[in-house]
């Protein structure tokens, strides 16, 4: 599930139809990585902040994927 903070990525098909659009003489959306800023209300759409800009991209919750953290192994503990 994905929330308000969490790192996410675009995933592949999404990226591909940003570079294959008027979108793609500026950025390489296959290495787009951002941080969820909002979810709307009816949890089909997302505002994630990415990397290096200003501005906010509203996506649907479909097309990221969380990123998993560096230096964090990614198990579940059980107690």
């Amino acid at each position: 599930m994905i929330k308000r903070g969490d790192r996410v990525k675009l995933t592949a098909r999404v990226a591909a139809a940003f570079s294959n659009s008027k979108r793609a003489r500026k950025f390489d959306w296959t290495d787009r990585r951002g941080v969820v800023e909002r979810i709307t209300i009816n949890k089909a759409n997302v505002v994630v902040l990415l990397d290096g800009r200003k501005s906010t991209e509203v996506v649907p919750i479909r097309s990221v994927e969380l990123e998993p953290e560096l230096g964090l192994p990614q198990t579940e503990h059980r107690l």
